[in-house]
């Protein structure tokens, strides 16, 4: 009999990288498990690569219609679909796994950000607020999680901080394996600088332009290129500064346009701010660039220092400080970068890949199947 196992999630697409991508597919493999996902977006129900995808319908009105309204329906698709395990994947639907969980269920809670500390970094929250808000949920959250039957987190930092509440494991945000034959581009120049991701104040959009504007200052053949989603409000801003002339900005790209972009370029940025939970290390942007064959330039503070002294992909920086960052840039030995950005393919097919993640994920799966056999 197939053990029935439903990710639930509220915020993110279908095809999430992490849910859908890596998650539900590699479950849908053991012909021993029924995967369905459910989602709110409105594009109606398919089954896709083994997965049931269930549509509770598109979200509405703001961000408390989606706490209130869409959670509620999530709750009322995930007891109808009447599973052994559920895997939330969003904050808000830890009130989903508590009530799933009175019922008899698994419930794992995938713990995909720091919420807590990302709380302190909303605009949209009054600033007078934003600690107790903090505070607040973080109480809630701990209560919540020593009921859940496994915490999963992506971060080495984030698991010191959930281990002791109940059952914990990391699976990171690696990427899955491809053909090395396929990334390294043998010419390779540090003038054509790439970020891709988010977009925005705390992930260092600022500081990219203020670095090329510096770079520019040195050598007119220094690019910046972004590929990922700006916010209009933002993009108006952005525009106005003077580094905008010398970025090439390629909007939002599909999974294969961004990976031929990776082909072209052999410097990735992570010019990150140190707020909220950007000092840890363990960006899917981080080893997509070395995957890549890409030299990468990071922060100077938490997890990054230790992370580049263990592995040596790139160097790091003094994010918010653009003329020493651009000093270090053009001064950089092109062998250097040669070797490294050569060194850090070997290095994810070593010791990053998904592959690696999914072992330690069928394994939750098994010790929660398998608990009340013992």
């Amino acid at each position: 009999m197939q053990v029935k196992i439903t990710h639930l999630t509220s915020a993110h697409s279908r095809y999430d990288t992490r849910i859908f991508l890596k998650m539900c597919l590699s479950l849908a493999k053991n012909e021993n498990y029924q995967v369905s996902l459910v989602v709110a977006d409105g594009k109606g129900n398919e089954t896709k690569n083994g997965v049931s995808i269930v549509d509770i319908g598109a979200k509405s009105g703001g961000r408390i219609s989606r706490m209130t309204t869409t959670v509620k329906k999530v709750f009322q698709k995930a007891k109808e679909l009447n599973s052994d395990i559920y895997h939330l994947h969003d904050p808000e639907l830890m009130p989903v796994g508590l009530k799933l969980k009175k019922l008899g269920n698994k419930v794992i809670f995938d713990i995909h950000e720091n919420t807590d500390l990302q709380i302190l970094e909303k605009e949209w929250i009054p600033f007078f607020l934003r600690k107790i808000i903090s505070y607040m949920y973080r109480k809630y959250e701990d209560s919540a999680c020593k009921k859940f039957d496994f915490l999963i987190v992506p971060q080495e930092a984030m698991y010191e901080k959930y281990k002791s509440l109940t059952r914990t494991s990391v699976i990171a945000n690696f990427p899955n394996k491809i053909s090395s034959n396929n990334t390294f581009q043998p010419n390779i120049n540090k003038y054509n600088l790439l970020y891709s991701g988010s977009i925005g104040e705390a992930r260092g959009i600022w500081n990219m332009l203020d670095l090329i504007k510096e770079l520019q200052k040195i050598d007119s053949k220094y690019t910046l290129i972004i590929a990922g989603n700006i916010k209009e409000s933002l993009l108006g801003e952005i525009k106005k500064h003077e580094g905008w002339k010398h970025t090439n900005y390629l909007g939002m790209l599909s999974k294969k346009e961004i990976y031929e972009v990776y082909k072209d370029n052999s410097m990735g940025l992570i010019l990150f701010n140190n707020v909220g939970q950007y000092f840890m290390a363990y960006s899917l942007k981080l080893f997509e660039y070395m995957q890549n064959g890409m030299f990468v330039i990071m922060p100077d503070f938490g997890d990054w220092i230790t992370f580049n002294e263990r592995f040596q992909v790139g160097i790091n920086v003094n994010t918010s400080n653009a003329k020493e960052v651009a000093k270090k840039i053009h001064e950089l030995d092109l062998d250097l970068v040669e070797k490294v950005s050569k060194d850090n393919i070997k290095k994810v097919d070593e010791y990053f890949t998904w592959e690696s993640q999914e072992k330690k994920l069928f394994t939750i799966y098994e010790e929660i199947i398998n608990v009340d056999k013992i």
